[in-house]
């Protein structure tokens, strides 16, 4: 009767146990990751009587899981890949439709600025046609500016969520960790059963995290698993875990960057490499959100500096040579900001970038990294220049700083000053700086004023024309009117003439001739603020003034170093030079017949709408502008097809775990009928275990 007993008893026990199991299924069927649970049950080992064995009922071996480690693993790689590709269409979405909206495009108020231009032509004495082309300047600009802030925003809530995710990481490891311990201890006191639930909550962190990064556990024993991250970069080993935090990034602080913090010890991690959410943030914000910035800068400063300059060209209702009517895009302070020095402790210079050539300025960035420098005397330097967008680099240099100090990178457009190298901390060999030419320029312009008498609509008095001979690349512009009745002061008939004679290490030699070629002389009362060349071994240190009658032949000039820039005062006006003179230029400087009316100017800055001034003179301003919106509108598009494909991968991978893992309701309530079943044939094989010992005993009663 004892063994009817035993197998009555182990049928109740594994029907009681495969009834809770399933019970505990049913309760956990919309908990997230959890795993189905099987009890597994033997047979008991068999008695011998006589030559034959009788059964001892069943033994339960386990309580095991319904897992498969390829199924998972396959999961949270395209759950990565989700995240990574949700988050790149996210942001290329939020992008694409601050640049190419109706109501927050610049398209509108760029037309406005031309269509109003046109205006003053059609009526160039009204000011009240000037008011309204400084009212839509005004609104031009305020555009510009609400562009440049929603991507400003944009970029703060990309370096806010990378920090978010340094915490979150930081968390999710530290939780994987703790449990590792917990399944230890379970697997180690003979109890891994009783692991289940717990390797399941392991599990759902660890897919928790591939959607932040790429994610793989490798199984190293005792339950427990070492998690990697990126292409290997491990965040819990057994049961520690390290810190993840974000830090500034060397090259631009406002940039966050992921970093692994290890008994304070900061290893800073490519986020680029991670993979999942981060990746897509790093890649976004570096090479879409960042290129926006650039080209909507290239777009703004192409527009405004051709205005500017071409407002230099003409003369304002008051008889004088135009001001800038937007801000210089080469002031000190925008120079300076396009340069940003890294945090690399090796020297301290203040360098400036200047935009030379409008047609060959393009967005890109470039890394300047110093590959010689001498004290001297005599001071000189050298760089390598790396475009960072083609990966170009060039060499310049070494040049001497006590000659120039003012550096071309070549086809760029672009040239580097060196403004000041601190002694007490000199530049030393890969001193790393970041070039910025347009990054900051849609932050950065203003409307210098709004007085309509001082839109340059009609054409200068007097022109400077350089040569067609001309060897140099210098500019030559009259900067402004002083004294119409300066005896040499042009007339029609009467030109003056820039001869140049030499240019050595930046000091000019010059003759002012007339329209015959024969040198002119000073007459009474010009203006006389010429100099001429120190004779070598002379004690004199400053040459003297010209006499009256004396031809003005021999007269030097000195470039700034820094700037490259000159200023010539003669015929009462104000010669501006830049650029490079070379030994027998010319310029001429003719009396140009205008007056009230004149629109030939203003007519002019209406034309540079359609002008190809841009990229190596193939683009107009709007070419760029709707060039940068087709980009950004083919990364959101190939950005949404990505999303659905991984959305896709990753439902069928989360599919083929459901069909092994999850929990089937109408399995489960099968199941359960099928044990109740068990159970009560069970406990009647005990009831008649028991009916059968209560015959043997009244059977042996007197």
């Amino acid at each position: 009767m004892a063994d009817m007993f035993q197998v009555g008893l182990s049928g109740i026990r594994s029907s009681q146990a495969s009834l809770t199991t399933t019970g505990h299924n049913i309760a956990n069927i919309n908990t997230e990751g959890y795993s189905r649970q099987n009890v597994e049950v033997e047979a008991a080992y068999a008695n011998r009587h006589g030559r034959n064995f009788i059964g001892q009922g069943a033994v339960i071996t386990s309580i095991e899981r319904a897992y498969d480690q390829f199924a998972f693993t396959d999961n949270i790689k395209n759950t990565s890949q989700l995240g990574y590709a949700k988050e790149v269409f996210q942001q290329n979405s939020q992008l694409d439709s601050v640049l190419s909206n109706e109501d927050t495009s610049v398209t509108k108020p760029v037309l406005a600025v031309f269509e109003a231009a046109n205006g003053i032509a059609d009526h160039p004495n009204m000011l009240e046609s000037r008011q309204v082309f400084l009212e839509s300047a005004v609104n031009m600009v305020n555009q510009y500016h609400r562009i440049y802030d929603n991507l400003e925003v944009q970029h703060a809530g990309i370096n806010s969520d990378i920090s978010n995710t340094a915490k979150t990481i930081t968390t999710l490891a530290k939780n994987i960790a703790s449990l590792n311990e917990q399944i230890s201890a379970q697997v180690l006191n003979g109890t891994e059963s009783n692991a289940n639930d717990l390797m399941d909550q392991r599990g759902q962190k660890i897919t928790e995290l591939s959607k932040l990064v790429d994610v793989s556990a490798i199984d190293v024993g005792h339950g427990m698993v070492n998690v990697y991250i990126g292409s290997g970069q491990s965040i819990v080993m057994k049961d520690k875990s390290v810190d993840i935090v974000a830090v500034n990034n060397s090259a631009e602080p406002r940039n966050k960057d992921l970093a692994i913090k290890v008994n304070e010890h900061i290893v800073k991690l490519d986020g680029s490499r991670l993979g999942g959410k981060v990746s897509a943030m790093y890649d976004t914000r570096d090479h879409d959100l960042e290129p926006a910035f650039n080209q909507l800068g290239q777009n703004i400063i192409g527009l405004t500096h051709s205005i500017n300059e071409q407002q230099k060209q003409g003369q304002t209702l008051d008889g004088k040579i135009g001001e800038a009517l937007f801000n210089d895009v080469n002031s000190e302070v925008s120079m300076r900001n396009r340069v940003l020095s890294h945090n690399d402790g090796l020297g301290t210079a203040q360098l400036s970038l200047r935009i030379d050539d409008l047609s060959k300025l393009t967005p890109d960035n470039y890394e300047l990294v110093v590959n010689d420098y001498i004290a001297g005397p005599p001071e000189s330097i050298g760089f390598n220049v790396t475009n960072k967008t083609t990966g170009q680099t060039q060499t310049l240099g070494p040049v001497d700083l006590g000659k120039t100090r003012r550096i071309d990178i070549p086809n760029s457009g672009l040239s580097i000053g060196l403004d000041a190298i601190v002694g007490d901390d000199p530049l030393r060999e890969g001193k790393t700086f970041t070039l910025r030419p347009t990054r900051f320029a849609a932050q950065e312009v203003e409307l210098q004023h709004q007085e309509a008498s001082k839109i340059a609509a009609a054409d200068a008095e007097i022109k400077a024309v350089p040569s067609e001979g001309n060897n140099g690349n210098a500019i030559v512009r009259v900067s402004e009117i002083n004294n119409k009745n300066d005896p040499l002061y042009m007339d029609p008939n009467s030109p003056l003439q820039i001869a140049v004679r030499d240019n050595v290490d930046g000091v000019i030699t010059y003759d002012i001739i007339d329209k015959n070629g024969q040198p002119v002389v000073l007459p009474a009362g010009s203006e006389n603020k010429f100099q001429r060349a120190v004779p070598v071994g002379s004690e004199a240190t400053v040459s003297p003034d010209f006499s009256v009658g004396e031809p003005l032949t021999g007269l030097t000039l000195k470039t700034d170093l820094l700037t490259g820039k000159a200023n010539i005062s003669l015929a009462g006006i104000e010669v501006e030079l830049s650029g490079q003179v070379a030994a027998g230029d010319q310029f001429t400087l003719n009396y140009n017949e205008t007056g009230r009316g004149d629109n030939r100017n203003i007519m002019k800055i209406a034309h540079l709408q359609t002008q190809k001034v841009m990229n190596n003179n193939k683009a107009t301003f709007q070419d760029v502008y709707s060039g940068m919106l087709s980009e950004i509108g083919a990364k959101t598009a190939n950005a949404d097809v990505s999303m659905q494909s991984a959305e896709i991968l990753q439902k069928q991978s989360f599919e083929r775990i459901q069909s092994n893992s999850g929990v089937n309701m109408d399995e489960e309530a099968a199941n359960m009928l099928k044990f109740q079943q068990h159970y009560s044939a069970a406990a009647r094989v005990i009831s008649i275990a028991s009916e059968l010992f209560d015959t043997i005993l009244q059977a042996s009663r007197p």
